[in-house]
């Protein structure tokens, strides 16, 4: 057995109203004066309100970003830190989706680091640690908060690129599940298959150790239990908890392991063509499931059990066939089409989307099963 390692964020507070302990958190890791990093669409949401009411009975001068957007630009990350300078902050507070959490991340490394962020595309790159860093997620999905990651998409290149240093884990991540109650449904349904194949992934993949299947494996049955609930009503606030919580230790887990083909597959098609990256997770899913049965069907038998399949005298292969029976349910359940002609990317992309595929080096080396460009082109044209 090869030697492995766990990394994870210090501390982690969570529970319905978790948000008002936030000055408390700041005060304790020596914050005085706050940069909030964020999105116009969680400030229309008046969580951002929430936040600071808090930060204005703690006394803690702060600072609003709230310009990040979807699937961030290089040059978000550079907007972000003019702000920050102007402003001063020793500390910073990620508000939001993976965007915000991810945009977030960086600029508090990019705050005490020389260069710009195309300089620290890659795996531990960033020289020096950034400043404090408190991430408090409003979507059950990314786990961001629990990561070292932060994914950017260049526009001159139509491709999407990864910054991950230690320097990025956060030092608190704060999880309240009041913030995500207001989530619409088909933002519940992609960030919450985005966990799910954080989880998948992670557990399948070749990189997975005793540490991560534990952590992987609770989020996968969390989640099969819950995101159901938290799509059908929103305001089921023990559903909201449970996909937090499964969103938390799924990203704790793949932070060590990196995920897979999906990731690699939903990189490549993101950066062409701008969908959302929860809505590419989630319909290319049952593709790589069906594609990887054979390197670790004991594992995706457990996946199956996860869901309620029942396996019992069943051939193993066509027991593990089960866990991709049960992710296109859930999809179907929730309005999500796995078939790729309804995304409007068109077949002539194909090559280019395999070639960008089998290139994200970080990615592909966890799959759990070789991958070659002419894989992923019959891969998209049988889901096509």
């Amino acid at each position: 057995m090869q030697v492995q390692s766990f990394n994870t964020v210090r501390r982690v507070v969570f529970g319905v109203g978790a948000l008002q302990s936030i000055g408390e958190e700041i005060t304790r890791l020596g914050g005085s004066r706050v940069l909030v990093v964020t999105d116009p669409g969680i400030k229309a949401a008046g969580l951002v309100d929430k936040l600071t009411t808090v930060l204005q009975r703690a006394d803690l001068p702060h600072h609003v970003f709230a310009e990040v957007e979807p699937d961030p630009r290089v040059e978000v990350v550079a907007q972000s830190v003019a702000a920050a300078k102007a402003f001063d902050p020793d500390i910073v507070v990620g508000l939001g989706g993976g965007s915000a959490l991810d945009i977030s991340k960086v600029t508090a490394v990019m705050l005490t680091n020389d260069g710009s962020v195309e300089d620290y595309f890659g795996m531990e790159l960033v020289p020096s640690p950034g400043l404090p860093l408190v991430l408090v997620p409003t979507t059950a999905g990314t786990g961001s908060e629990m990561t070292s990651i932060c994914v950017l998409s260049d526009t001159k290149n139509d491709v999407k690129k990864g910054v991950v240093s230690e320097h990025m884990y956060a030092r608190v991540a704060l999880l309240d599940p009041d913030l995500t109650v207001g989530l619409p449904q088909h933002v519940t349904a992609t960030t919450g298959m985005d966990a799910f194949v954080h989880a998948m992934e992670s557990y399948t993949g070749v990189r997975a150790s005793f540490l991560t299947d534990t952590l992987n494996l609770q989020a996968i049955r969390m989640i099969a239990g819950n995101l159901r609930r938290a799509y059908a009503n929103g305001d089921d606030l023990e559903a909201r908890t449970q996909m937090l919580q499964a969103s938390c230790v799924a990203g704790m887990a793949f932070s060590n392991t990196q995920n897979g083909l999906d990731h690699a597959l939903a990189l490549a098609i993101g950066g062409r063509f701008h969908l959302p990256h929860g809505l590419l997770t989630a319909f290319i899913c049952p593709w790589v499931m069906a594609f990887n049965l054979m390197a670790c069907p004991d594992k995706f038998i457990k996946i199956a059990e996860a869901f309620g399949e029942n396996t019992a005298g069943l051939p193993k292969m066509e027991a593990a066939s089960l866990a991709v029976k049960a992710v296109k349910g859930i999809l179907s359940d929730m309005g999500i089409s796995d078939r790729l002609r309804d995304y409007d990317v068109p077949q002539e992309v194909f090559p280019d989307l395999a070639k960008a595929t089998v290139g994200a080096a970080r990615l592909i080396s966890n799959n759990p099963r070789s991958v070659s460009e002419q894989d992923v082109i019959r891969l998209l044209e049988t889901n096509y």
